[in-house]
């Protein structure tokens, strides 16, 4: 039996299917899957009749809802889905010869003031749950919390976007950030590096297309982390080494930070050896399509010698033009 696989972006604008309107026109279909922003499609299409460069131009803000169908894609009588999310216009780029239109959506909700508008607001006795959750609803989003609730005597948010502000408290904390389907995700990364992975990925194997993997000496980790805060109460400078596990070699990173206790020393020293040593092995590898490679997931990468592990998923990009593929940006993960 022939394996007649398949493709395609199933399509609904405003709340009408247009797949089959569409499908004459559409040249590319991508969806970019995120880490620490939001999620965002592209959709570019042939415009020779000039429809949607007149009557058909999308308008700012109008909602689009994308899914990738797969048929027959592993095998015959298989049928799957990638369902992208919701999304809303942000821009329409128009260019030729010959014509062509690429409509842009990301699934950031426009609210009055626009996605731009910076706030100013303070927190007292707060915990980061309460903090995100407030932020999402300013944005219009529901909150999506799988990570610890961490505490805090005050935060400030001064003139700053809602999730720009959600992203510098994530950091702070080893957390990560995204939106997707009209939520605020927030979750821990080591949380997310410990789960098994989706799928080996194994060079010499027919859907690997494309690969491009790096160590960096720009990126050396840090071998320890050693922080100093005021405390207050005790009128002393308090001082807290960090020793990052499995680095024995490497340079100091000493911070300066306003903390309340050697409990919160210690967490933060960690975090920062995670948000500094964890590029030091990255790269990228395009495949032929698949559903379950998504910004979060980890997998495990065989068969590319000294760079064979496990790596974390930064960022996935899947697009459609005839054929489907996915480009995965990884980097290796961390023990700690």
């Amino acid at each position: 039996m022939t394996n007649t696989r398949r493709s395609f972006a199933d399509i609904s604008y405003m709340g009408v299917n247009i797949t089959t309107a569409l499908a004459p026109y559409l040249k590319r279909f991508t969806f970019n899957d995120n880490e620490g922003a939001s999620d965002e499609i592209q959709i570019e299409l042939e415009d020779r009749e000039r429809k949607w460069q007149g009557p058909w131009l999308p308008k700012k803000a109008d909602k689009i809802d994308a899914t990738i169908q797969l048929i027959n894609w592993r095998k015959e009588g298989e049928v799957s889905h990638l369902d992208c999310g919701t999304f809303y216009v942000d821009d329409v780029n128009f260019q030729g010869p010959p014509d062509t239109i690429t409509i842009k959506a990301v699934s950031v909700p426009f609210k009055d003031g626009g996605k731009e508008t910076k706030h100013t607001r303070v927190w007292d006795n707060a915990g980061l749950k309460k903090i995100m959750n407030d932020l999402a609803k300013s944005a219009g989003l529901s909150l999506f919390y799988d990570a610890p609730d961490y505490f805090y005597d005050r935060v400030e948010q001064d003139k700053k976007t809602d999730l720009a502000f959600a992203k510098e408290l994530a950091q702070k904390e080893g957390l990560s950030v995204k939106v997707t389907k009209n939520q605020l995700v927030v979750y821990d990364q080591h949380d997310y590096e410990s789960k098994g992975p989706v799928r080996a990925i194994e060079r010499g194997t027919t859907d690997v297309l494309k690969y491009d993997l790096k160590e960096s000496a720009a990126e050396e980790q840090y071998k320890q982390v050693k922080i100093s805060y005021w405390d207050g109460k005790k009128k002393k400078l308090i001082e807290y080494t960090y020793d990052v596990p499995g680095v024995k070699n490497g340079p100091v990173l000493k911070v300066n930070k306003r903390l309340t206790s050697l409990d919160e020393a210690k967490r933060f020293a960690q975090k920062e050896a995670r948000n500094k040593n964890k590029s030091s092995k990255s790269g990228s590898i395009t495949l032929m399509g698949d559903e379950k490679l998504l910004q979060g997931v980890t997998v495990d990468i065989k068969g590319f010698g000294a760079f064979d592990t496990k790596y974390f998923v930064e960022s996935a990009s899947h697009e459609i033009t005839g054929g489907y593929t996915v480009k995965i940006n990884i980097r290796e993960v961390l023990s700690y």
